[in-house]
């Protein structure tokens, strides 16, 4: 409901929070994106749209109150239609450099899969001369059509290597001592809110809640409670026990994320 995500981004703006990420699914698609993107120009948080950049017409662009566009950009041709589909690689590099004529701020998100593992020295070259300053790469979660169908994932031996790409700070800060998304919080579809969108099974409340009093049940991750620690990797700092969620998925909280120990060069698992 508008009026409910009103009252969250005013919550939000109460709390001086810092980075608004809109997110999907595809936002653009929402029944009332207009009214949203209207909303947000009152805020001074920073926004982020996060797209595929399929539904951004020219004139949507032109009338976007965000800061920044993040275009899911997920290999030169083949690799990005081989998970986007047949003919999407032109239509969302049109998108972003129309962006970037507009004047619009743009960063780039790749997953790393099986189809676009020798397109990211490829990759490298194009965004640097686009003149893109935020490039990151991630490995996908097994969630949703994943779990069916995983002839796409890589394995942390492979996959690593790849998160040594990408460039800039990234989006999700942390604090010393403490694991990653120690600022998140993710507001679903649903008006639940969890932790991070893939602990959307785990919610800590609702929006009927507030943000406020929801944000203070969500139980940080402590450094010192997880396996890195306890081997003491000297990349603890850096990685911050990488993706929890993806750790996680062997059911011991305290696990170490095996894509970043190959990122890192951690072979000795």
């Amino acid at each position: 409901d508008l009026n409910k995500i009103k009252n969250i981004l005013d919550e939000f703006e109460y709390m001086q929070g810092l980075r608004l990420l809109i997110t999907g699914g595809e936002p653009c698609m929402h029944s009332g994106f207009n009214e949203i993107n209207e909303m947000l120009s009152g805020y001074s948080f920073r926004k982020i749209l996060f797209t595929n950049g399929l539904l951004l017409k020219d004139d949507l662009i032109k009338r976007l109150n965000v800061d920044e566009i993040q275009f899911s950009i997920d290999g030169m041709e083949k690799g990005h239609e081989i998970l986007r589909g047949k003919g999407t690689y032109k239509i969302v590099m049109e998108k972003l450099i129309k962006s970037i004529d507009f004047g619009i701020t743009v960063s780039i998100a790749t997953m790393v899969h099986r189809g676009n593992l020798d397109e990211f020295e490829a990759m490298e070259n194009l965004f640097k001369k686009l003149g893109i300053k935020e490039w990151t790469v991630d490995v996908p979660c097994e969630v949703g059509n994943l779990k069916k169908d995983q002839s796409l994932m890589v394995s942390p031996e492979i996959g690593g290597k790849y998160l040594n790409f990408g460039f800039g700070t990234g989006l999700h800060s942390s604090e010393g001592g403490y694991g990653c998304g120690l600022n998140l919080v993710s507001v679903l579809a649903n008006g639940n809110i969890s932790k991070c969108a893939f602990y959307s099974d785990m919610p800590v409340g609702s929006i009927d809640e507030g943000l406020i009093k929801t944000w203070k049940k969500i139980n940080p991750i402590k450094l010192e409670d997880l396996e890195c620690n306890k081997i003491n990797c000297r990349f603890i700092d850096l990685c911050r026990g990488g993706c929890r969620y993806r750790a996680e998925q062997s059911g011991n909280k305290g696990k170490k994320d095996l894509y970043k120990c190959h990122m890192y060069g951690i072979i000795k698992l």
